[in-house]
């Protein structure tokens, strides 16, 4: 008996999630899986998330990874392990993680899937998508936060061999998709190179979140008598085009004009980074504060009077913490080359930005495309749309 035709306000599929980074660990990619999931939930769908650990509120399975995030402390140079690890494991040494994830939620998983969503990085995850299409039936709509091949963050990729490779491996893997979502329009310009299909790749923004009550104990006090400014992230963690000196060296030239200024940073560092800050002539007015939770970090922007955005001169737009920033309606101090700097700075450069800036200064008009709500919303109507074409149809390959 054919299924009845479902509107775009029924459509509430049952979804398999697969995400190496979600809360309660902490990590800048864990944002973006955490609160599509919520704001699906919120609008009726039954999500079930597979993960290296879970938060409460979430149905799901959790599957320890050996290196959940973030390492304590500062992290240590690779060892020939590791060396070997990133060479000999493809496309990432997360693949053995992923095949574990597969076999867990395997087991209990307790509804069958009408989609499967994998969000990267890294790229390894979508094979359980690839997977729990070919096995169970269901649609796969893979989600890319990062490139996979053009400038990636993953060094070994840059060898000629390696490229190629993983290309054919890319291509493969992702003909098999059914949608395929991107935070920007270059990643999107990727992944046509890999699937030629119309219709199956779209942009699908960094979104804003809905504002969230920060529990007592979570609050932060910031000191009265300065302008505190406040970073939440890593640098070249993150990004490793994303140098730290460059923002340091932005804060010592704006201290220099305004005394009132203090740098609060909540993040994983490398040793090299620390150092930086340590050997720079403004570390007495810097705060580390290491890792904090999601729930802390937002405590944070909350006291802040600004914040803080960092991206390399290669990020055609900015990072996914824009959006978290946004919500926070405080200033924005950006400190990059890339162009989207106007959007929070103005005509300005960060220094004359920062010099600026005082208690009682006021944000620029910040527009960010999406809520989470209409993200998930969007997601739904593409899910829908699919999975009323016809089984063999264009994407079915």
């Amino acid at each position: 008996m054919p299924e009845p035709e479902k509107n775009t306000e029924d459509y509430r599929p049952n979804i398999i999630l697969f995400a190496r980074h979600f809360p309660p660990h902490v990590s800048g990619g864990a944002r973006r899986p955490y609160y599509l999931v919520k704001a699906l939930q919120d609008l009726g769908c039954r999500v079930f998330v597979v993960a290296p650990a879970l938060p409460d509120g979430i149905e799901g399975i959790a599957v320890p990874h050996v290196q959940p995030d973030p390492v304590t402390g500062i992290p240590l140079p690779p060892g020939l392990r590791d060396h070997l690890r990133d060479w000999l494991l493809w496309p990432d040494p997360d693949i053995r993680w992923t095949k574990r994830a597969i076999h867990a939620a395997q087991k209990a998983i307790p509804f069958q899937p009408d989609w499967v969503i994998t969000t990267s990085p890294p790229e390894s995850i979508h094979y359980a998508g690839q997977y729990f299409k070919n096995t169970t039936g269901c649609h796969w709509f893979a989600d890319m936060r990062d490139h996979w091949l053009v400038r990636p963050f993953r060094r070994q990729r840059e060898s000629t061999i390696r490229n190629f490779i993983e290309r054919r491996i890319a291509s493969k893997m992702l003909r098999q998709a059914d949608l395929i979502s991107t935070v920007n329009h270059a990643i999107a310009e990727e992944m046509h190179r890999y699937v030629c299909e119309p219709g199956k790749v779209f942009v699908l923004p960094h979104f804003s979140i809905l504002e969230e009550s920060i529990a007592p104990d979570d609050e932060i006090t910031l000191p009265a008598n300065k302008v505190n400014l406040v970073y939440t992230g890593s640098f070249s963690l993150s990004d490793p085009d994303c140098n730290i000196g460059d923002t340091l060296d932005v804060f010592a030239r704006a201290t220099a004009q305004n005394q009132a200024l203090h740098l609060h940073i909540a993040g994983r560092l490398s040793a090299a980074e620390e150092e930086q800050i340590q050997a720079s002539n403004c570390a007495d007015k810097i705060t580390l504060y290491g890792v904090l939770s999601l729930q802390q970090s937002h405590a944070l922007q909350n006291a802040a009077h600004a914040l803080v955005l960092a991206g390399s001169a290669h990020a055609l737009t900015p990072p996914g913490k824009a959006a978290e920033y946004a919500v926070r309606a405080k200033p924005i101090v950006a400190i990059t080359e890339a162009q989207w700097a106007m959007l929070y700075n103005g005509e300005k450069t960060a220094v004359e930005h920062m010099v600026t800036l005082s208690a009682d200064t006021h944000a620029l008009s910040t527009h960010v495309p999406f809520t989470q709500e209409e993200t998930a919303t969007e997601i739904l109507q593409k899910m829908r749309a699919f999975s009323k074409m016809p089984r063999g149809g264009p994407h079915d390959r």
